[in-house]
């Protein structure tokens, strides 16, 4: 499989210098054979939650190959919900930075994107989406919706997609701060947004539905949380790139029934796993899924677990509004990546407690200066809360970064202390 999709991905670089149009065709017709995989033979391993989150994501990134003219490009912290109401296809930059790497396409966008004078130290998932979409790979969207929340790379990045595709961008400024008035402003731009999505395509906003779809996302973020609970005591054996797929089914699309439903099953998993054994991980920022022999310490491994990350619990708030837009304003404001790196810290060190985690691991994706910034402080809180905690550098999608031996070899010695320290308390 691995040849395959090496070949593939290869295929689709060549093929999108000579027509980008055939190369998009192409690709949408593999993600649907991956969706077609996952669907009808996940492989052995993968609980019915995880499956379901991920051809949930694979629809998610078919959609908007398949159907511009209903698709609105998106940063990962934006509300949704609006989108769903009206029938538009979230159109994902970090989920296709992701994937495209996944296929190991992402070499050629990569470096055209750096001769186009991005920084080699520019987030590689906005750097790959830009080269494909420059390369005209990716398809031009009816319109772009950011946030400010979380990454630097945001501000220049749909900027610089707006202006290339030639489409209207409207984007939220979320404050520093944590607190009523940032969410009542936030609420504001929110409701603005409203008004330009009717105004773009000519449709109004149903209220009640809205109302409808936040309820859900409220429910589906309130059920996320009580399995995070319930796993405290449970194995369930999984895979890096389960976690990503949850952290977009719990932000891009949040809200749809899919999502909730997944939620709904994951309790349901918890409820039937057997007691939990082994090291148990609690993970922050993006995973490596590429690194292949760090994937195999922690994929499917009963010795070995990531029991959470805080991509898919930054948003969990202990109540929600019953308000529409206060709601999705509340889950911005106050998402542990808004404000100093502390909340972020302060969450992760909340989630490690709640999952019972053996361990913490702090992934400094190159290229994000958030995580890269808060690494030493984030060790020393953990420790200092009794969780030991392992800092790892590399890049979450840029092969050509390298590292691999070191982050495996690193991850073995995290692993092997922490089974050390379970065996001294257990005697």
């Amino acid at each position: 499989m691995k040849d395959i999709v090496t070949s593939f991905g290869a295929w689709i670089q060549t093929l999108c210098d000579k027509d980008p149009e055939k190369a998009r065709q192409w690709l949408t017709t593999g993600y649907r054979a991956k969706k077609m995989q996952l669907r009808f033979a996940p492989g052995r391993g993968m609980t019915r939650s995880a499956q379901m989150a991920a051809v949930q994501t694979m629809d998610s990134m078919i959609a908007p190959l398949a159907h511009p003219d209903k698709a609105a490009m998106v940063s990962l912290f934006l509300p949704c919900e609006p989108l769903q109401v009206l029938g538009l296809f979230p159109y994902s930059c970090e989920g296709f930075g992701c994937f495209l790497s996944g296929t190991q396409a992402e070499g050629t966008f990569l470096r055209y994107a750096e001769s186009e004078g991005l920084p080699e130290t520019f987030c590689s998932y906005h750097k790959i989406f830009i080269g494909a979409a420059e390369k005209k790979l990716m398809p031009k969207p009816r319109f772009i919706l950011s946030t400010t929340l979380a990454c630097d790379a945001n501000m220049l990045t749909f900027r610089r997609l707006a202006e290339y595709f030639d489409v209207p961008h409207f984007m939220i400024d979320v404050p520093y701060r944590t607190d009523q008035g940032a969410v009542d402003y936030v609420a504001g731009q929110l409701k603005d947004m409203a008004a330009f999505l009717e105004k773009q395509t000519g449709q109004k906003l149903s209220l009640s539905a809205l109302e409808e779809t936040v309820a859900r996302s409220n429910r589906s973020l309130a059920n996320y949380n009580r399995f995070l609970t319930k796993r405290a005591n449970k194995l369930l054996i999984g895979e890096m790139t389960g976690e990503m797929f949850a952290a977009f089914a719990l932000h891009i699309l949040l809200g749809t029934p899919e999502t909730e439903a997944f939620t709904l099953q994951c309790l349901k998993d918890a409820e039937q796993a057997p007691p939990a054994e082994g090291v148990r991980l609690l993970w922050h920022h993006t995973t490596p899924f590429w690194v292949a022999p760090l994937r195999q310490v922690t994929d499917f491994n009963r010795a070995v677990q990531l029991v959470g990350c805080d991509m898919c619990f930054e948003g969990i708030q202990p109540t929600f509004s019953e308000d529409p837009f206060q709601a999705m304003a509340q889950r911005v404001v106050y998402s542990a990546f808004n404000g100093p790196v502390s909340r972020r810290i302060d969450k992760g060190i909340q989630a490690a407690r709640q999952v019972k985690a053996d361990g913490a691991v702090w992934f400094c994706h190159w290229g994000c200066k958030h995580t890269l910034g808060g690494a030493q402080l984030a060790k020393e809180r953990f420790e200092a809360s009794g969780i030991p905690c392992l800092v790892l550098d590399g890049d979450g999608c840029d092969r050509s970064h390298g590292g691999e031996g070191q982050l495996a070899t690193r991850m073995e010695a995290f692993v092997e202390m922490l089974k050390q320290e379970k065996g001294e308390k257990a005697l």
